[in-house]
Parts: structure tokens; sequence; C-alpha cells
């Protein structure tokens, strides 16, 4: 009797059947965990954006105007040329909490302030400026070329603030910031002139905007495209223009600025390729699906579809058009 009450295993197919059952369930659940993930995600970049909205918003109660966008002796303002002022991130410092990081800016050779010395973890910060080269990455140059000495970027310090969640890179010392002005509704270089918020040597006041705070795009998600100098400066790095949003996203994921050149045939056109993509400034784009974050000058965060018509994307980022409310 003993015997016939022994136990029974599951059969081959059982077992079959449980893990397909297994199978199925995460198959169903892991589109909702990814996209629970997607969101968290994308609530940190709105945050982040808010709280670059509210230092603004105190620099303006502050001083009545909005900080520059770049503080610029030579205009216009690109790669090439050693950045002789400090860029907006780097005004509303204080207004973030970064006040002791601040004082250490030298507002008039702002890469120098963070080129000497030793980081908060005592690593070595980087060279003298004297001492930089280019950045491979940022200014190729021919095969064989003796470079240029120009101002590389140093270790700038980690601001959670700059780092949009859904960036591949580890979170670290990293002198790219995820958000950038906006400086002009179509493709321009950085200069005194443009219809942007934010320009070179701007000094807009929220107060005063013709279209309407609530009708103009302040600060977007930049473009991994055409890195710059650093978030302390303003170039590339921390302003940005107007383009079709989804032609910037398909411009950052397919044209890397060494395969553009290496695609030209005689040095001279080579030459001109690399002058052109140091003055290129880029657009907005973003790694978040199927959308672009903006901060509006009012103070709200907007996700912007990629999709966005580029007349409306223009009329949103300029301040001078005159064009009324505009739904987006």
């Amino acid at each position: 009797m003993s015997r016939g009450r022994g136990r029974r295993g599951f059969t081959f197919l059982e077992l079959l059947v449980v893990l397909a059952v297994i199978a199925v369930l995460v198959a169903l659940l892991l589109p909702a965990i990814q996209a629970a993930r997607e969101r968290s995600r994308l609530l940190s970049c709105h945050n982040n954006l808010r709280q670059l909205g509210i230092a603004l918003g105190q620099y303006q109660f502050l001083h009545r105007t909005l900080p520059p966008g770049a503080v610029a002796i030579t205009l216009p303002v690109h790669v090439e040329n050693v950045p002789e002022g400090i860029g907006w991130i780097g005004q509303i410092l204080p207004q973030l909490g970064e006040g002791a990081m601040f004082e250490r800016v030298d507002c008039e050779l702002p890469l120098r302030s963070f080129a000497a010395g030793a980081d908060e973890a005592g690593q070595a910060a980087g060279l003298p400026v004297a001492d930089m080269v280019p950045v491979a990455d940022m200014l190729p140059v021919a095969d064989g070329a003796v470079p240029e000495k120009k101002i590389a970027v140093p270790v700038h310090p980690a601001l959670a603030v700059l780092r949009c969640p859904s960036s591949p890179a580890p979170f670290g010392q990293e002198p790219i910031s995820a958000y950038a002005g906006c400086h002009n509704s179509t493709a321009k270089a950085i200069d005194a002139e443009a219809d942007g918020l934010l320009y070179a040597n701007s000094s807009e006041s929220l107060e005063a905007v013709p279209d309407g705070s609530s009708n103009t795009l302040l600060v977007g998600e930049r473009s991994e495209r055409l890195p710059g100098l650093g978030w302390l400066v303003g170039d590339r790095c921390t302003l940005r223009n107007g383009l079709p949003l989804s032609e910037e996203q398909k411009a950052g994921e397919l044209k890397e600025q060494s395969e553009l050149i290496a695609a030209a045939a005689t040095d001279e056109e080579k030459q001109a390729v690399r002058s052109r993509l140091a003055a290129e400034v880029g657009g907005f784009a973003s790694r978040h699906s199927y959308q672009v974050n903006f901060l509006v000058a009012a103070g709200s965060v907007r996700s912007v579809s990629r999709l966005i018509d580029t007349a409306v994307l223009r009329q949103l980022i300029s301040r001078l058009d005159a064009g009324g409310v505009v739904e987006f």
C-alpha cells in the first residue's frame, strides 16, 4: 500500500506548459515595465527642466533680465574660438544651489576654472589651458595633418540637473549638458543678432517677450551631434537653433563629423567641411520616444512631438514673430 502511494512528479509535457505560461506572462509584462521606466525617466527629465526654469526665473527676479546666452567678445562663437566669457548655465549656478562652485569660476576665461587643480574627489581635473590640444571627436583633422593648438574640454564638475536620465553615458564628471537654450529659430551661427531668448550678449526679459512668455520656448533637450566646449561656456553645447526635430534626430544618429570629412575628395574640401562643422550650431533632439522636452518661458514643461511642423517650431522659438498663441 505504501509503495502504491508514492509521489508522482511532473511530466515533461507539464513542464513545457508551465514554461510556456511563464514566457507568455513575461512577454505581456515586459512592455509595461519598459513603459513605466520610460515614464519615470521622462518625469525626471521634466523635473530637470523645471529646476532650470526656476533658476532662470530667480535670475530674472534679481537682475530684471535673463542671463546672456553667451558672454563673448569675438563673434560669431564657435569651437575654434577661445571662449572669452561664461555661458548662461554658468551664470545661474548660485540659483541652482551651486554657489560654492560659482566662486571657483573664472568668468573671463571660464574653461580655466576647472582646468587645473583637483576636483572634489581628489582627481586631477585637467591640464593648464595653454597646454591643451583639440579633443579628437570635436575637431577631426585630415590623416597625417598636424592639428592646431586649440582649447580642449577640461573635466567639468558633474551637475545632475544637466543630465537626462535616458542618456547612455554613466553619470560622472561630464562636460556636456543635455539641455540647451533656444538661440535662433533657423540655422545661424551664435552671435549678437538672433530671435531666441538666449544668444550672445543677450539681455532679454521674461516680462517683455513680444510673443508672450507662454508662447515662447526657452530651453530644450539638445542633440548629441556637434559637441561643444562644455556646459560652462556659451557655445553649441548650451545653445541650439530651431532645426527640424526629425531631421536633427536622423543627423545625430547617422552622420558623424569624421565620416563627413572623410567623404570629401581633396584636402581643400576637407578643410571646408571642417570649418563648416566648427561654426555649425545644431538643433534639438532627445533619446525619449517620439518627443523632445522643452521649457516654456512661462515656466511650464512641454513634450513636443518630433513630427511637429517646422514652421510651428520656429514660431515657438522666435520671440519676435508676432504669431500670437500657437497650439502645440
